[in-house]
């Protein structure tokens, strides 16, 4: 009884244990999100910032156009993009310490990019107010180009971040499953433990999971899927398979998916 009982704690604190990893790993790929936003938010405030000054000098053909302003404007928030990129790059670096299934060298990459562009940006700002003051317009409209260039690639890959840290939270999230068996004809319980024991096989992957000695019922820390559930044979007796595609909504209170089998004996 007591190696029982310890076999079951063990595997209870095994469970919470993992369950505060994933919220963890899940926390850094929502710091990743937040902090890619925020530098869209910023690229497309000097963008504007840009926007206005282009309109005033080209199109209004004012020659004191407000440099000044759109200068200020623009180092804030590349000061803010070069920041948060860093950001990008350590959430993501500790999601991917977290989940091994995780690779984070895209979403660093794009960052890496981002924070890049951003030193190009705070240049070609400089020498687009000398042309302004000299009233250099081809000069001038070129720059204005380029930094709107620069300023786009910002803000398209903050949006590739943005969306592929979303994606990459289905790889973070896990569940808990728990057979159940109903005899086929009554629909009575049925004791999990009168099988042998029972395998999982993800439908998109092919990967198969058991369950072991101590927890003979149960999987723990199934990745996000739809699995095919199976339960071996006994001599005379054994199961109906079940396909389910595990979602939050059919997590019990106990934290735990309950699929139920369909028990047959001859």
């Amino acid at each position: 009884m007591k190696k029982i009982t310890y076999a079951f704690s063990a595997v209870l604190m095994l469970f919470v244990m993992n369950m505060q990893a994933q919220q963890s790993v899940i926390d850094d790929l929502d710091e990743t999100f937040d902090s890619a936003n925020v530098i869209l938010i910023e690229a497309k405030r000097t963008k504007a910032a840009l926007k206005v000054l282009t309109v005033d000098y080209l199109v209004n053909n004012n020659v004191n156009a407000d440099v000044a302003t759109y200068l200020q404007i623009m180092d804030v928030s590349m000061e803010v993009v070069e920041e948060f990129s860093d950001e990008v790059i350590y959430y993501i670096g500790q999601a991917a310490q977290g989940n091994s299934n995780i690779d984070p060298s895209s979403i660093q990459g794009k960052a890496s990019t981002i924070e890049g562009n951003e030193d190009f940006v705070r240049i070609k700002s400089a020498s687009l107010a000398t042309a302004i003051q000299q009233n250099n317009r081809g000069t001038a409209r070129q720059l204005i180009r380029e930094i709107r260039a620069l300023l786009n690639t910002q803000i398209r890959l903050a949006k590739e971040i943005k969306t592929e840290a979303t994606a990459l939270k289905s790889l973070a999230v896990t569940y808990n499953v728990r057979i159940e068996l109903v005899d086929e004809r009554s629909g009575a319980s049925v004791p999990a433990g009168t099988l042998p024991g029972y395998a999982a096989t993800n439908q998109a992957t092919g990967e198969i999971f058991y369950t072991d000695y101590y927890t003979f019922d149960s999987f723990a820390n199934l990745p996000a899927g739809t699995y095919r559930f199976d339960a071996y044979d006994g001599y005379f007796d054994g199961a109906s398979s079940a396909i389910v595609t595990l979602d939050q909504s059919l997590v019990g209170s106990d934290g735990f998916i309950v699929v139920t089998l369909r028990y047959w004996s001859e």
